[in-house]
This record gives structure tokens, sequence and C-alpha cells, in this order.
């Protein structure tokens, strides 16, 4: 998986520029990203989280989010896209790379609701459920061509 390792370095050299702005930065290094698309369990992109970045996560987090980009590149089989979400003050920025298979009907089915609505949930979690999450507004732009 070539591109997860791209994705990766591109985090890294995405946080770096966000640092040497002066934003303090946590980026999530996932264990696995499931698409739940209702039928079995929540709907939205299940990230799982290391238990060692999930405090950084929270504290991150606990003021609430301003904004979000999503860099995403489309490699083969698979989806795979960078989230920079930002909270302004006091300035911090978390990284989130995701990733799908577009032949996996549950990300498929997920997407499809996700658009419709307006709106995917992320759900960030650790392996004992402890867990945020973030609605993303802009679901389109998790998807290729917004399609």
């Amino acid at each position: 998986m070539d591109w997860w390792d791209l994705l990766l370095e591109e985090m890294s050299a995405e946080a770096a520029a966000y640092e040497a702005d002066g934003w303090e930065t946590v980026e999530l290094h996932p264990g696995d990203v499931t698409a739940r698309d209702g039928s079995v369990e929540d709907l939205g992109l299940d990230v799982l989280v290391p238990d060692n970045e999930f405090a950084a996560l929270e504290t991150a987090l606990s003021g609430g989010v301003d904004s979000y980009e999503v860099l995403r590149s489309t490699p083969g089989e698979y989806v795979a896209a960078l989230l920079v979400v930002e909270i302004t003050d006091p300035g911090r920025a978390v990284f989130v790379p995701v990733y799908y298979s577009r032949n996996d009907e549950a990300a498929t089915g997920l997407l499809r609701a996700a658009l419709e609505a307006d709106e995917l949930t992320l759900i960030l979690r650790t392996l004992t459920d402890d867990r945020v999450e973030l609605t993303l507004d802009r679901p389109e732009l998790l998807v290729p061509n917004g399609t």
C-alpha cells in the first residue's frame, strides 16, 4: 500500500508547515478505517485511533472545530484522503488520514447516504470505544469528482 505511506508522508509535511506557522498539531495514525453504512453499526467513517494519540485528539477538539479541508488522492481501488481539521483559537490542527475501497458495499452505501443528507460523520475512536465524532457538512470532498 504505497499510497498509504505517501499519504502519511504528506500528512507529516503538512503538519510541519502548520507548525512552522506557529500551530499546534496532532497527527493521527489510524489502525483501521471502516465505512459504516448504518445497516449494522453507526453510520459514518469509523477511524480506529491509537490510545496514545486519543488524549491529544480530545484536547485539540474540546473547543469545537472552526473549519476543515480535505486533500484527496484516488489511487486505483482505494480513495485515500487527508482531513485537516482546524481550531483557530488557540491555533491547533488535527490531521486525519482516511481511506475506503471503491468496491466496498458499505462505503458505497455510506457515501450515498452522506451525499443525500449533506453530512458525513467521522467517528474517531479507540478499541475501548472512547470516541469523538465530527460531522462533516461537505461529504462530497471525500468522493472522487464529487459523485
